[in-house]
């Protein structure tokens, strides 16, 4: 008698593209952060049915299969850094079928299979939205057969199961949707034993989407309002970028009214647990205050802030430290005298974004939060 038998499939393309205009989180996820999350994929499950082993034996059968079905599976990991997870979950791929027929008789055959899984998956991140993966381990599947004949065709049991464990490995891409949310497009290759002593491959490629617990929504910025020294009631608080076309006229003008000016250093922040200024920032602060050195009426106030990576403790010495790099150049170049000047640290305690991971230092986030801002005081 002759039963269905599942052989490998040539091994697929695993890496295919998936994007959205969206942006990350949103950092997301493919900023890929530590922590507990959900998902489910489905998708095309495919395998290879033996036609030959199966017809072996018989004179002139005519011979159809159905080898696609639809699969999809369900799942729950742990990410413990951005570059490795543990995930398991339930999978169905699906049923799979034949029919044979002769002049003596005919009989169909078919399978399906679901089970349990366990992976260790290594995360390749590639840019802050956009990570690949690759997986490999462990399932437990479920084979049901079933089978009817006529004629001359039969077989001693018409519904075997068997239930085996085996490897399965896939690799993907990944796609950051929001800080929680995940978009995922992957192949995998689950073994499978079936209920009459074969061993073969069933193929599963598919998108899915993850969530992700425990993240919150971006933090609203800090009022700038809140770092202003003892303002006038009626004074005006105008925000200027140094990296703008007119921001030196801006300066001069808002000074001239008698308005607070509070100087935003935007793309040129300090890098990671640096205080040193870098060049850019030098050359904006000289070009911007130089032309407030002789004007006697107003005073500075200089904050620094860091990321939340590293200690509190640290962080607020960074933040001063910050601050200080930027009220010792100002003096050193002789553009406002160091009694004019004062320093304050805020640390990571006023992010003017929410940093979902603080381990990951590069992150838009991250780099926005290691700034400082001069407020220029009009007395």
């Amino acid at each position: 008698m002759k039963s269905t038998v599942i052989r490998a499939t040539k091994t697929a393309g695993f890496l295919l593209l998936a994007s959205f205009a969206n942006p990350l989180m949103a950092q997301t996820t493919t900023d890929y952060s530590s922590g507990w999350y959900i998902g489910g994929n489905i998708g095309l499950s495919t395998t290879n049915i033996d036609e030959d082993k199966i017809t072996q034996n018989l004179t002139n059968p005519s011979y159809s299969d159905d080898d696609k079905d639809l699969g999809y599976k369900l799942f729950g990991g742990y990410q413990f850094n951005k570059y490795f997870a543990l995930e398991g979950g339930y999978f169905n791929l699906g049923k799979f079928d034949y029919a044979v027929s002769t002049s003596t008789g005919t009989l169909d055959g078919e399978i399906k299979v679901m089970g349990l899984n366990l992976d260790a998956v290594g995360i390749l991140p590639i840019t802050e939205d956009f990570s690949a993966f690759g997986r490999i381990g462990a399932n437990y599947a479920q084979a049901k057969d079933s089978y009817s004949a006529t004629g001359t065709l039969s077989v001693p049991d018409t519904s075997p199961e068997k239930t085996a464990l085996n490897y399965k490995f896939g690799a993907g891409l990944q796609y950051a949707i929001t800080d929680a949310l995940g978009m995922r497009l992957e192949a995998e290759r689950y073994r499978i034993s079936d209920a009459v002593g074969n061993n073969g491959d069933i193929d599963l490629y598919s998108l899915g989407l993850t969530y992700r617990f425990g993240v919150k929504n971006e933090a609203a910025p800090v009022s700038e309002q809140e770092e202003v020294i003892a303002p006038a009631p009626k004074e005006e608080e105008v925000v200027v970028v140094v990296t703008e076309p007119e921001a030196e006229k801006k300066i001069i003008e808002s000074v001239t009214e008698k308005k607070i000016v509070l100087i935003v250093f935007e793309d040129i922040h300090f890098q990671f647990d640096q205080s040193t200024l870098s060049e850019e920032a030098k050359g904006a602060l000289k070009r911007d205050i130089a032309q407030l050195s002789e004007n006697p009426k107003i005073k500075m106030l200089v904050a620094g802030y860091t990321s939340e990576s590293g200690t509190e403790k640290y962080n607020q010495g960074l933040s001063e430290r910050r601050a200080q790099s930027v009220k010792d150049y100002l003096v050193e170049e002789k553009l406002i005298s160091a009694d004019k000047i004062s320093v304050i640290g805020y640390g990571e305690t006023r992010p003017t974004k929410y940093e979902a991971t603080p381990s990951h230092v590069y992150t838009k986030a991250a780099k926005a939060n290691m700034r400082a801002y001069i407020k220029i005081i009009h007395e």
